[in-house]
């Protein structure tokens, strides 16, 4: 009666344990970031006047939607037309006061206004460190320049992610 007992045990666990696990809910939060010029490299590429390929590093301040803050790094290239516009395609790590990270790749159009840019885009959470190493998901973001570059570096961004724990 034991054996049977002990068998109808491990039958039922490997029964469940054979479910398919539930797929963790989505969740969204927002980020908003402030960030200055840190570094930046323009090349011209030659096809037309104001045309070039930049690599730029920010680097600044985000809040999140539950009121936690972290430190925000962002490294991209833009393929840039003076007055115009253009692409950036780039990487952004959020960093908190116990050390966790989440880090997420990008992609965006910048417009240009009044000598000001604007931009809107999309990305990957591609990894997070610490307590949130076991998330996943999709960011999109709408950001702008304050005041013209020559006035104030600064920009602002509100990034919305929908993430999942693994």
């Amino acid at each position: 009666m034991k054996t049977l007992v002990k068998l109808a045990v491990v039958l039922a666990l490997l029964t469940i344990s054979a479910l398919p696990a539930a797929a963790a809910e989505p969740t969204t939060f927002q980020a908003d970031t402030t960030s200055w010029l840190g570094s930046a490299q323009w090349l011209p590429v030659g096809d037309s006047p104001g045309h070039a390929i930049g690599l730029q590093k920010r680097e600044g301040d985000a809040v999140l939607s539950s009121g936690e803050t972290a430190k925000y790094s962002n490294i991209f290239t833009l393929d840039f037309r003076q007055g115009k516009g253009g692409t950036a395609v780039g990487y952004s790590t959020f960093t908190f006061a116990d050390g966790s990270t989440i880090m997420f790749s990008w992609t965006c159009d910048i417009t240009v206004a009044n000598a000001m840019f604007a931009k809107e885009g999309q990305g990957t959470l591609l990894k997070g460190t610490g307590r949130f190493a076991d998330l996943q998901g999709t960011a999109t973001f709408e950001g702008r320049q304050l005041k013209p570059q020559s006035e104030d570096p600064k920009v602002t961004a509100t990034t919305t992610y929908r993430v999942t724990v693994r």
